[in-house]
């Protein structure tokens, strides 16, 4: 019993290293064609198959989906590193158009392959090709600035030169009635006053002497 289960651990240990691994960046990675991508005619094959331990890498293209899992090699296996530079040559003519997956699997020695497995590769020789879908646009957004005018200032109006004119002749003319009135004004009363006043003096004079008579006979 102790032998077989050592024997069965074995076999699984060995089994699981033989399994490949996928997925690897920087031991089996196809860098070109992408995921998606429609090619017609002669494809080139960019990517790297490298490992310290390396042996050789082989590429193969398979319908998608397959279910019977069944590759079609791309040319024979090489023995040469590739480190992003160029894989293969990929003849699509012959190919029927379709959807199809490239493989890339990169054998080392004492432990499983490597793979990179790019899917939904469209081969459109014969078939035209479909247009990329349209990006969606999200409208963002947008701030909207609102201006509120603010109130004006009056500012004083400026007279222009003829009205400046008529202004001043207008003053001129007011100054001069004024003038006139206040002369005749000065020469119709001016009799009057000087009557006035020469009374004034005469009866201040009078008052003098009336008062002067009384002090004498006081003293009398």
């Amino acid at each position: 019993m102790l032998i077989s289960r050592s024997l069965m651990v074995a076999w699984l240990s060995a089994s699981t290293l033989l399994l490949p691994l996928r997925q690897v960046p920087g031991f089996a990675e196809i860098t070109d064609p992408g995921e998606g991508q429609s090619v017609t005619g002669i494809v080139t094959v960019f990517g790297t198959a490298s490992h310290p331990a390396f042996e050789s890498f082989e590429l193969a293209f398979s319908f998608d989906p397959d279910p019977t899992d069944t590759w079609f090699p791309i040319g024979e296996a090489l023995s040469t590193t590739v480190l992003d530079g160029r894989l293969a040559i990929w003849d699509t003519t012959g190919v029927t158009d379709g959807n199809y997956r490239l493989r890339l699997r990169v054998n080392v020695e004492g432990f499983a392959p490597f793979e990179d497995v790019i899917e939904g590769i469209r081969i459109r020789n014969y078939t035209p090709t479909e247009p990329p879908p349209p990006e969606t646009l999200t409208a963002r957004p947008t701030a909207v600035a609102t201006l509120i005018a603010a109130p004006l200032k009056e500012e004083p109006a400026v007279p222009e030169p003829s009205d400046r004119f008529s202004i001043a002749l207008r003053a001129g003319i007011f100054s001069g009635l004024a003038l006139m009135l206040l002369t005749a004004a000065y020469v119709a009363l001016a009799p009057k006053v000087r009557a006035y006043t020469g009374y004034l003096r005469i009866r201040r004079l009078h008052q003098r002497q009336d008062r002067a008579r009384q002090r004498g006979r006081k003293r009398e």
